[in-house]
């Protein structure tokens, strides 16, 4: 079985690079006011989504294992 992943994008701390939507469209998408959130509730773990994760300069993307609940990024 494919380990899955929850993505999230807290709208309170992301400032609207874009760099998320830009990288992986299949992931993210912009909201109606611009933010990135999460294009689909959980995704294939892979280490593009981990690397655009770390990659957000504010750390507004936290990713949690689906079966595990423990988180991925940001660690504990």
């Amino acid at each position: 079985m494919t380990q899955r992943w929850d993505v999230d994008v807290d709208p309170r701390m992301c400032v609207r690079t874009g760099l998320c939507v830009a990288s992986l469209p299949g992931t993210f998408e912009r909201d109606e006011h611009g933010q990135g959130r999460a294009r689909v509730e959980s995704t294939a773990a892979s280490e593009e989504v981990l690397d655009i994760a770390e990659s957000c300069p504010v750390e507004a993307i936290s990713i949690v294992d689906t079966e595990s609940g423990k988180p991925v990024f940001p660690p504990e």
